[in-house]
């Protein structure tokens, strides 16, 4: 009969002791060649316990353990810590073991209140090396730990490669303190790039440790084991000093100087006042704070929330910028970009591994990009390794890019400073708010030029316009702007801008104007229509902002001459052609009082310019353009209120009269003048037409 110290009162397994007291026996639990250690951690059950109360945390265990002791009804269970189980089995293989753990993570989901409490096990097969049957759950227990921070495995073997992986552990826990003292530890720096312009924008610091016996240690290795022994923030505040010191050689020396991203561990907060000490390191180097940017991984933001949310508040009131890294590596919450105010959003590298494989790929990028826009956060993508990945990040509006196609990482001796780090390489700090007033645009929705109102809209023809010594060029298309360019004729981005690039072409004044009419109003926009390459078009305009003699614009931009069918679009120009032909002026009325002169080939005034008032633009053009004895009844006739009344009492579907004209050299000649009312978009418009009546045929108004 067992003991009842080795029974663990909650569930009625084993608990440690009870399991050991077995393993070192020799009945027939005792430890042999076929013994199998299966070590089961509950992930985030921490979390079950804050949300259910210990309660229900203690109610999931008691239902997990009578699950584990359903598939393993022959082999000899412990629970051996809060959350924590072992297994002694015998003679099970490889396969049986990893079938009975995945039907025990489905079983699991009965208990878990909907709330998902992955397992992971590590699995140790005994090799007859062990001098302790302690060895073998230290083993299983590794194997284990090993895969906590890989979102998407869940069981884990034992292995040659997992002990030599153990080993160099050992060898850091024995020699980081040397490898400090000694300067093993050295920052390598990869390059940030601004996706719209090429050119590098920042750089990320990364720890290496160039160990004289082993070698490069791998981060993945030293960083974890210097989190376990919490010792990270020794680590990581050596990386800020070296960047803070390569920073003020590159001032000193003349060189362009871009922005640094630390990256913090969680753990960082907790054992230091992290701010004050990288405060520390910029005071004492004389480094501005927008030059150092902090980097918090997202799976530190699920742990402490309320702690790291008031230590992010507390950097960014101090003017550093704080950015998210590994979005989307598995541990992604959008409470986090709910809860926590952040700056910039880094979407981890995974996501481009399967870019040319998996479809969905592109489309939950763009879904990321998309939702950081209309939060207000920037975006940077991680693991741009092709041209094609690269073109389509920035299409749909991802700002800055890093990965191999830029370079790999590396310390500062290894950069030719010259090239690497000369103007037409790197982009002036001093631009960066230029740059992310215009990443702001969303490139993805159909209302870029609106403030953000956190909804979501469909797509648009819009592109980024830079103003530059009165040249306009577009910069950024999206596609639905590149299919308006076809629409006008033009066969590329390159063409079009080749066209904007001659300031004394008649359109692109106009258009240059209207862009001006944008920064100089109060609200920043200007709305214009302007004829080009013999299409209406229809501008909407944003200026966001300027900086080393540019400004930027966000435009959308609609072709007014077509229509989504062909046959419709050609009926209209040919019809439009006509009438513009037969009459040498046509305004537009409108039922809320307004009047626009939209064509004019004649020796007058568009006194729409004037005022679109259509009471008062009717008196002005009375005043200059019609004969004295006929001005009343010419006001009275272009009282639009009483045209459609007017209407009724004639069996045409406009109103047409005769006045004589005032315009010098005309000498009283007649002209002729009609209204014809339409409705368009909800609401009552009218079309006015002019022509001298001597050149109208007599039959045509009969």
């Amino acid at each position: 009969m067992d003991n009842y110290d080795n029974i663990d009162e909650l569930t009625g397994l084993y608990n440690l002791n009870g399991i050991l007291s077995h393993l070192q026996s020799h009945d027939k639990s005792a430890a042999d060649s076929s013994s199998v250690i299966i070590y089961l951690n509950v992930m985030n059950f921490k979390a079950f316990n804050q949300r259910y109360g210990f309660v229900g945390g203690n109610e999931f265990l008691r239902g997990l353990a009578g699950e584990i002791k359903g598939l393993f009804p022959e082999e000899l269970i412990a629970r051996t810590a809060g959350d924590q189980f072992i297994i002694l089995a015998n003679s099970l293989d490889e396969k049986e073991i990893t079938d009975r753990l995945t039907m025990l993570s489905e079983a699991s989901t009965k208990h878990d209140k909907g709330l998902r409490l992955h397992i992971k096990a590590g699995i140790y097969q005994e090799a007859g090396d062990e001098a302790d049957p302690v060895i073998m759950i230290d083993r299983a227990k590794t194997a284990c730990d090993d895969i906590i921070r890989v979102y998407d495995k869940s069981i884990n073997f034992y292995d040659e490669a997992l002990s030599k992986k153990n080993e160099l552990r050992q060898y850091v826990i024995d020699n980081f303190e040397n490898a400090f003292e000694n300067r093993y530890f050295k920052v390598y720096y990869q390059k940030e790039v601004r996706a719209l312009t090429g050119k590098v924008c920042g750089y990320e610091a990364l720890a290496r440790w160039q160990d004289p016996v082993m070698g490069i240690i791998s981060p993945l290795i030293f960083i974890e084991v210097l989190e376990e022994v919490h010792l990270i923030h020794k680590l990581d505040l050596c990386i800020i000093e070296m960047v803070c010191k390569d920073l003020r050689d590159d001032i000193d020396s003349g060189y362009a100087v871009e922005p640094v991203s630390v990256n913090l561990s969680q753990l960082d907060f907790e054992l230091c006042d992290i701010m004050v000490e990288i405060d520390k390191c910029r005071d004492k180097y004389d480094i501005p704070v927008d030059l150092i940017h902090v980097e918090v991984t997202e799976s530190a933001l699920s742990f402490g929330a309320d702690f790291l949310d008031q230590q992010i508040r507390k950097f960014r009131d101090a003017g550093y910028e704080v950015w998210m890294d590994d979005f989307g590596s598995g541990y992604s919450s959008l409470n986090n970009l709910k809860n926590f105010d952040i700056d910039v959003l880094k979407i981890d590298m995974d996501f481009l591994r399967t870019f040319d494989t998996n479809k969905k790929t592109q489309v939950i990028l763009a879904m990321i990009v998309n939702m950081a826009k209309e939060l207000g956060i920037h975006t940077l993508a991680e693991g741009v390794e092709t041209k094609e990945q690269y073109e389509f990040l920035r299409r749909i509006g991802c700002e800055k890019l890093q990965g191999y196609l830029f370079g790999k990482p590396m310390p500062v001796d290894d950069f030719d400073r010259a090239v690497d780090c000369s103007s037409g390489v790197c982009e002036d700090f001093s631009l960066a708010p230029y740059y992310d007033r215009i990443g702001e645009v969303n490139f993805l929705g159909n209302t870029p030029l609106r403030d953000k109102s956190f909804e979501v809209f469909n797509n648009l023809p819009l592109a980024i316009i830079e103003l530059q010594d009165e040249i306009a060029q577009c910069i950024f298309a999206n596609r639905a702007y590149l299919d308006y360019l076809s629409t006008l004729g033009y066969a590329s981005l390159s063409e079009s801008n080749s066209v904007y690039g001659t300031t004394n072409h008649p359109d692109v004044m106009e258009f240059t104007v209207s862009l001006k009419r944008a920064a100089d109003s109060p609200d920043h926009r200007s709305v214009s229509d302007i004829v080009t390459n013999g299409n209406a078009v229809n501008h909407k305009i944003r200026f966001l902002g300027e900086g080393g003699g540019r400004k930027a614009f966000a435009v959308v931009s609609r072709n007014n001459s077509i229509h989504e069918e062909n046959d419709t679009a050609e009926s209209l120009r040919v019809a439009m052609a006509h009438v513009f032909n037969q009459y040498f002026r046509v305004d537009l009325f409108d039922e809320d009082g307004t009047v626009d002169n939209i064509f004019l080939n004649a020796d007058q005034k568009s006194v729409s310019d004037i005022t679109r008032d259509s009471k008062e633009a009717v008196r002005l053009y009375s005043e200059y353009y019609i004969y004295p004895e006929d001005k009343e009844r010419f006001k009275k006739f272009y009282d639009i209120t009483t045209v459609r009344d007017r209407i009724k009492d004639t069996e045409n579907e406009y109103v047409v009269d005769y006045y004589r004209s005032a315009t010098p050299g005309d000498d009283g000649r007649m002209q002729m003048y009609m209204i014809l009312p339409f409705y368009y978009n909800g609401r009552w418009k009218f079309i006015s037409l002019c022509r001298y009546a001597d050149e109208i045929k007599d039959d045509v108004w009969k």
